[in-house]
């Protein structure tokens, strides 16, 4: 039988729909032998919302995915969701009876779950019934948690007490050492999801340094902004948006190698989750894989020659 996944996915932004094309391709070609039983997209079959319903055509027209659910969360015991917004309890109760309904509607014998963009915060009728592998964009266990535009917020924030203590004229040099600070590293990993909110246990994960031609360039602007106005004012001026838009650029890249180099192993056989734990040729490894020279091996083997 081959390997299995389910996919789990809120169609949030155009980022899941390339993420989604890229595991169709790898279908398609053969890196990853396995089959999705299903993909559960928690938004309606036909939004209004034009540039939603452009995503959903666009998962449609994949030829890997046969099962297509849809499950609009925003639909589901409204009045309770309604009530719930200024009642904790009420919001996990609705939470409970969402995620027992979407269970329902989920292929029995399918443990393992991807979530590509999945904007459902999962309760324990998820957790306990489900390994959900996450995608997060950052480092595990020190990097930011949080959506990808906080997390890309807070790279941006991390460097800037190391930058401002080094003399201006000195800030070009000393960039590639201090980035290499694990503390202020980039990256992306998947991890099992739980309560405790992108801190599960680690299956894969990549990093590199902020230090890049551009970056090192857009650092060096902000910096000297900084020094001559208040910090709040320069998170209000374009180059900020420019250096946070431009960490966002280069995390993203590996995402899509994250993946496929991650589901090519696991419906291979060479690595396997047992327990919640990635096993590697038999042996466990409880803090994940680091797939950085793999995934600098797949921009190898797909760049044109």
């Amino acid at each position: 039988m081959k390997f299995q996944f389910g996919i789990l996915t809120s169609l949030h932004d155009d980022d899941a729909v390339t993420l989604l094309r890229a595991l169709d391709s790898a279908f398609v070609s053969g890196q990853i032998n396995a089959e999705v039983p299903c993909v559960l997209c928690n938004v309606p079959e036909r939004p209004s919302e034009r540039e939603l319903a452009q995503r959903v055509e666009a998962v449609k027209a994949l030829s890997s995915f046969h099962k297509l659910i849809f499950f609009p969360s925003r639909e589901f015991a409204s009045e309770l969701r309604a009530q719930a917004r200024q009642d904790p309890e009420l919001l996990a109760r609705w939470r409970a009876e969402h995620d027992r309904a979407l269970l329902q509607l989920l292929p029995h014998g399918v443990r393992l779950y991807l979530s590509v963009g999945y904007m459902q915060i999962l309760s324990a009728e998820i957790l306990n019934a489900l390994d959900v592998l996450n995608l997060h964009p950052a480092i595990p266990q020190i990097g930011p948690i949080g959506m990808w535009p906080k997390v890309m917020e807070e790279q941006a924030l991390r460097p800037l007490p190391y930058l401002l203590a080094v003399p201006k004229e000195r800030l070009a040099h000393e960039i590639p050492e201090i980035m290499s600070i694990s503390y202020l590293k980039a990256g992306g990993m998947l991890h099992i999801a739980t309560e405790q909110t992108d801190r599960g246990p680690v299956i894969a994960w990549y990093e590199f340094p902020l230090s890049s031609e551009r970056l090192t360039e857009l650092w060096i602007a902000v910096t000297a902004r900084v020094r001559s106005e208040s910090l709040e004012r320069v998170r209000r001026e374009p180059i900020w948006k420019e250096l946070v838009q431009q960490i966002r650029r280069e995390q993203f890249q590996y995402e899509t190698p994250l993946l496929l180099v991650t589901l090519a192993k696991l419906s291979a056989g060479t690595w396997e989750i047992r327990d919640r734990t990635l096993y590697i040729d038999g042996q466990p490894y409880p803090h994940g894989y680091c797939l950085n020279r793999e995934i600098a091996r797949f921009y190898v083997k797909t760049t044109p020659s």
